[in-house]
């Protein structure tokens, strides 16, 4: 069960504390920069795109 107590602590709707509290959550996980994706993906774009022209599917 959870305890709820009141303060000086944070305020405002749960939701949205805990939605902030999800993001500041650093899992560990692979860092990669958001450019970096989106190069990764042009990249396999062009490469189906030579695959279908090339009818080597």
């Amino acid at each position: 069960m959870v305890k709820l107590t009141r303060g000086s602590g944070a305020s405002g709707p749960s939701s949205s504390l805990g939605i902030m509290r999800f993001f500041d959550v650093d899992t560990g996980g692979p860092k990669m920069s958001p450019e970096f994706v989106v190069i990764v993906a042009v990249m396999v774009i062009v490469v189906i795109l030579l695959i279908k022209n090339l009818n080597l599917v």
